[in-house]
């Protein structure tokens, strides 16, 4: 079934054309302009981690924007990378981060530096009118790494979108041999939830060859905690650690949501047997499809995953919540912010946007679920990996998963350590 479309028109009436020249630069409500910062011909460094396919430009400033900002704010503009946040950690105790900026996830060791006390609380010096002017995806990022009441994160990074948000995607040719209505048209008429998309993972699972195995199955394994935990915001609409209406973190605080998402996967993995490892349909941020499109693999749907038992509406859960960082011992916080500010731009967002549909998508249908889910993205997704939490919950989850323990028991076992984190890392 062929789908390929030229979206270029489409492109064009859906994206701003980008301003690019100083002339077109305003800065946001709060942020010094450049005619009044002046840093002296001093070197500002911006470490870059792992932002590389979900972030504009890897998360570099524009050869051209680095011309222009060295000239307009008398500075030097150098781009470096890093490995692990320890490396910031050593460079801000060394006191050699006094003219950085620091742009990656949540995921590269956010928790350890801002509960360490090595990031600056921007938002004691930026006015509410700055954070309600970002782009929705950049508010929804830095509300979420709000640490001990105060905002760290600062400017645009996610920009239009957040890249890291999850879409489901599926082999065409499967749906059409096994008799099923395309899942897309059942979205479009408000049809795919759970129920239906496990009626199509039980006529999906197969013995395809005849020996007498399954070799095919409806949906990619869930096949640890790790698994548990990307599957439940998906599914159900919910995460293990959620903020309460006064801002606390509070450990399963919409447990029941939580049972009945942890029940799905027990149901389909070791009931019904529809989870495994060559799969019709899949999970994935857009960019984790550039490998089966870079191999002329072009011949799948998009989706969004299917509203679970206890939600209103399709959830699209991110991996990555990134910003950008000072380090506490900054030199000049406002000449930093007013650089960054300068240097990275809502409108270079909707050149990424349009590079991810001319590059990860060969439909209009794509691109109207994509577009659904970055209009529809709403700041869910897990905030904690890569700290104790996830450790935590590696073992009763995991026991869960493989059918050894029930999901009430499971949640009630980690609960008081799992709770004891949260309150010890966020001084609640």
């Amino acid at each position: 079934m062929k789908r390929n479309v030229s979206l270029i028109m489409l492109i064009a009436v859906m994206l701003l054309a980008a301003a690019v020249s100083a002339s077109a630069y305003t800065p946001r409500p709060g942020v010094l302009s450049p005619d009044e910062v002046d840093f002296g011909g001093k070197t500002v460094t911006i470490q870059i981690r792992d932002v590389d396919w979900v972030i504009h430009n890897g998360g570099k400033p524009l050869d051209e924007r680095i011309a222009e900002a060295e000239e307009l704010f008398n500075v030097k503009i150098e781009t470096a990378t890093f490995g692990w946040f320890d490396a910031l950690m050593a460079r801000i105790m060394s006191g050699d981060s006094t003219y950085d900026i620091f742009r990656f996830n949540h995921r590269s060791g956010y928790f350890p530096l801002v509960s360490a006390g090595m990031l600056y609380p921007v938002g004691q010096i930026l006015p509410e009118e700055y954070y309600e002017s970002l782009p929705q995806a950049d508010q929804y990022a830095i509300e979420k790494l709000a640490y001990e009441g105060e905002y760290y994160g600062f400017g645009v990074m996610h920009g239009l979108f957040n890249a890291t948000m999850s879409i489901m995607s599926y082999d065409y040719d499967k749906i059409e041999e096994a008799g099923l209505e395309d899942p897309y048209q059942l979205w479009k008429e408000g049809r795919w939830d759970y129920k239906t998309f496990e009626e199509y993972c039980v006529a999906l699972t197969q013995d395809t060859d005849g020996d007498g195995v399954i070799d095919q199955w409806g949906y990619v394994d869930v096949a640890n905690a790790v698994g548990a935990i990307r599957f439940l915001p998906c599914f159900n609409g919910v995460e293990f650690a959620q903020q309460d209406e006064n801002g606390k973190w509070v450990f399963a605080l919409n447990r029941n949501e939580l049972i009945n998402g942890l029940n799905l996967i027990h149901r389909w993995r070791n009931e019904l047997g529809i989870l495994g490892g060559t799969a019709v349909f899949h999970g994935s941020h857009l960019a984790g499809l550039r490998h089966r499109i870079a191999a002329g693999d072009i011949e799948f749907g998009m989706v969004p995953h299917p509203i679970g038992p206890d939600m209103d509406r399709h959830y699209y859960p991110a991996f990555d919540f990134s910003s950008n960082f000072l380090p506490i011992n900054a030199e000049y916080p406002e000449g930093l912010i007013a650089l960054a500010d300068f240097l990275f731009r809502e409108e270079d967002t909707e050149e990424y946007l349009d590079f991810y549909i001319n590059n990860y998508m060969v439909s209009r249908e794509h691109m109207e679920v994509y577009m659904a889910g970055v209009e529809g993205w709403a700041g869910e997704g897990d905030a904690f990996q890569n700290t104790e939490l996830w450790d935590l919950l590696g073992g009763p989850i995991g026991e869960v998963v493989r059918g050894e323990k029930g999901a009430a028991a499971a949640i009630d076992e980690v609960a008081p350590q799992a709770q004891a984190f949260l309150d010890d890392l966020f001084g609640q």
